[in-house]
């Protein structure tokens, strides 16, 4: 067997028995629907919305063959994730779910779920393009469209069936969790750490954060000439543009063609989701320092962590845009 065909079976071996058969049913309709899920810990199964509702009876089945039941605690509005939790320990040891950064263009993956009603299938690609934000409108007049961070594009392809399973590398760690299909050929997951950390909220929470800023803007550099001439800490960050009265930006006092340098001492700011990233790792209220150039001088503001307003609808698949919006 040829090296490559051999790495593939490997790494699919290995995360295999943390990949689950979802099956949802309708109460009263009996509706069903079938997708995949990845084992997060010991009780908790990281899956999509797409394929189950709070109300929803549900079956997993893990690679053993054995049906356990489960109940949803909690469904994310903005990354459609759906938290599921089982009524007896799963008999399987979580996967490895890989860190912020470790998902390169170019980097060699594949997708494991139940395509198209198959068990146990598996699509490979690669990572088409990282850290992509893309923006869905809300379904309330005037809440404005919601920047969904954190995401990765590929073309593992992503069919019926294995939406809410994991997206892999070569290593056997979860690289992201598989979303929809998008453009081209292309597919969405959302980041391993992304899903992880929203799913942890959940758990402990019952919701997870997700800051809203109250600015747009748009990523920039500054001449050396002027790093130098001004002492600035960093030579770029995000330029603003827009800042509604308000918002927690405008309170913070953020004017527009301030430049954001830094976010709680983090650097560089190479665009607006970088920012909501850090924010959403804080708890709401919580106050988080800003760096900012204005007017050749660095002063840092303190920005409060404020959940995104209205985000109560869940999304509409067949919405989802890549164009930016305020924020």
């Amino acid at each position: 067997m040829d090296a490559w065909s051999t790495a593939l079976i490997a790494a699919l071996d290995k995360v295999r028995p943390a990949v689950v058969h979802v099956d949802a049913r309708t109460p009263g309709t009996n509706q069903m629907a079938l997708g995949t899920g990845v084992v997060l810990d010991h009780y908790h199964i990281i899956s999509s919305a797409q394929i189950v509702a709070m109300e929803d009876q549900i079956t997993v089945k893990t690679a053993d063959g054995k049906r356990r039941k489960a109940t949803c605690i909690g469904i994310d509005p903005l990354y459609f994730l759906a938290i599921l939790r089982t009524e007896e320990r799963l008999p399987v040891d979580p996967p490895t779910f890989a860190p912020e950064g470790s998902a390169p263009v170019g980097l060699a993956v594949f997708a494991v779920g139940n395509a198209l009603g198959y068990e146990h299938t598996m699509t490979t690609g690669h990572i088409s393009s990282g850290e992509r934000t893309v923006y869905r409108p809300s379904q309330i007049r005037g809440a404005g469209n919601f920047p969904v961070d954190g995401l990765l594009t590929t073309n593992a392809q992503v069919h019926p069936g294995n939406t809410g399973g994991p997206l892999v590398d070569l290593e056997g760690r979860v690289v992201g969790i598989c979303g929809i299909p998008w453009q081209g050929g292309m597919s969405l997951a959302i980041q391993a750490a992304v899903a992880a950390r929203v799913a942890s909220q959940i758990i402990d929470n019952g919701y997870a954060v997700h800051p809203w800023l109250g600015f747009s803007g748009e990523a920039d550099v500054i001449d050396k000439i002027w790093v130098d001439l001004l002492s600035l800490p960093y030579d770029r960050g995000v330029v603003v543009q827009y800042v509604p009265r308000g918002g927690p930006a405008h309170r913070a006092g953020l004017k527009e063609m301030d430049m954001v340098m830094a976010v709680d001492g983090h650097q560089p700011i190479s665009h607006v989701g970088f920012i909501r990233k850090v924010l959403a790792g804080r708890k709401h209220g919580e106050k988080v320092p800003l760096t900012v150039l204005r007017q050749g001088e660095v002063t840092e503001l303190q920005i409060a962590v404020e959940e995104m307003p209205r985000l109560n609808e869940p999304p509409d698949i067949d919405s989802v845009e890549s164009q930016e919006e305020d924020e």
